[in-house]
């Protein structure tokens, strides 16, 4: 096989690191510069970081406010559940219908103890929480999450589908959705998405959403 940047970038990094060491040991020096270029590619980014306004405080986190992510969380991941009984969403399987996609790296829709993935934006303390499920194909990310930006009102949870505009019909850009970004700040690959003030319409878009780009058993 002819090795290219673009073959070599769809390979796992398992696969990437084992055609280095085999290129190394073949003495097949151009393969291997292939290979060690797209592990320094596929190493973390320093993320861009944005000054928070003078007199930033965390957002207060109450009983009230933790026990409501606790349960949107647990909503969250019932829906990742159903979606993986029915949906192909491997790393694999979505890699292969990647190929070609430069740096492409799949998302699981859980984190690595099965839970809601935990965003930036709760993690820096701009928000009471935001917990999401995610998915990725190509270059297009697919997310449900929830997000309370303040407070501990049921009330003023909101609901989010994010996705490619050519799938959502009432999109909105990012920025509307989160009013506490900063100018010139941005997230990840998303660029907008669909609101909603219940679980239930949220999830239901959500699912009909991976079912146009996710392949079934």
């Amino acid at each position: 096989m002819i090795w290219t940047e673009e073959k070599v970038a769809a390979l796992s990094l398992v696969d990437v690191k084992s055609l280095l060491e085999n290129a190394k040991e073949k003495g097949n020096q151009d393969v291997a510069s292939l290979c060690e270029a797209e592990l320094i590619a596929r190493k973390p980014k320093p993320k861009t970081a944005f000054a928070m306004p003078e007199g930033f405080i965390r957002v207060a986190r109450t009983a009230v406010g933790k026990s409501l992510e606790r349960d949107v969380s647990d909503l969250l991941v019932g829906v990742a559940k159903e979606l993986a009984a029915k949906y192909d969403l491997g790393p694999e399987k979505a890699r292969a219908m990647s190929v070609g996609t430069q740096r492409f790296i799949p998302h699981k829709l859980l984190d690595g103890k099965g839970n809601a993935k935990t965003g930036g934006a709760q993690k820096a303390g701009r928000v009471v929480f935001d917990r999401h499920i995610s998915y990725r194909v190509q270059d297009d990310i697919y997310a449900l999450l929830g997000i309370l930006l303040d407070g501990d009102d049921e009330a003023g949870v909101r609901y989010q589908v994010l996705g490619p505009s050519s799938l959502l019909s009432n999109y909105r850009p990012l920025r509307e959705l989160r009013p506490y970004l900063l100018d010139g700040e941005t997230i990840g690959a998303t660029g907008g998405g669909e609101e909603f003030d219940n679980f239930e319409e949220a999830s239901a878009r959500y699912v009909w959403m991976i079912d146009q780009v996710a392949p079934k058993f």
